[in-house]
């Protein structure tokens, strides 16, 4: 009797839970969308700089390298637990030797580099949501693969 009542209760939230792995899908796709349009846009804003300031001012030659010293990041990423499941999130880093890499190319760099560097820290952004969004897939995974084995016992 007890089984003929939890068949119906358990295909209930397997469908449940397929329909949100789906709508996780799609949301997944926009965030890949968003990360992969933000590049664009700072990458053209970085070759209109480059376009004005000279290609010899904005090149891989201004990047630190291995004997440059050293620096911490300006963002950090963190770690928080909501309702059991671990998410991502940007947080401004407290550490004293951050460098602002726009001075990597001079005092004066043009609009365009700010633009620049503005649209790529926003694309951390979209890709730590896109990070807890893949999370949220692999636990709605684990939920679905926990919910079959058990209708497969019920069957047995």
């Amino acid at each position: 009797m007890q089984d003929s009542i939890d068949k119906p209760v358990v295909n209930d939230l397997l469908d449940k839970l397929t329909i949100k792995q789906l709508y996780l899908i799609e949301e997944k796709m926009r965030c890949e969308l968003n990360i992969e349009s933000s590049i664009n846009n700072g990458t053209i804003h970085l070759a209109k700089s480059r376009y004005i300031m000279g290609q010899s001012s904005v090149s891989t030659a201004r990047l630190p390298v291995e004997n440059s010293p050293e620096f911490s990041a300006s963002a950090v990423c963190e770690t928080k637990d909501e309702d059991g499941v671990i998410q991502f999130k940007v947080a401004e880093s407290n550490a004293e030797n951050t460098v602002n890499p726009l001075r990597w190319f001079g005092v004066l760099v043009p609009q365009n580099l700010h633009k620049a560097q503005g649209i790529f820290k926003n694309t951390i952004n979209f890709v730590i949501e896109c990070v807890n969004v893949q999370l949220q897939l692999l636990d709605n995974m684990k939920k679905m693969s926990i919910l079959k084995k058990y209708l497969s016992t019920l069957e047995n």
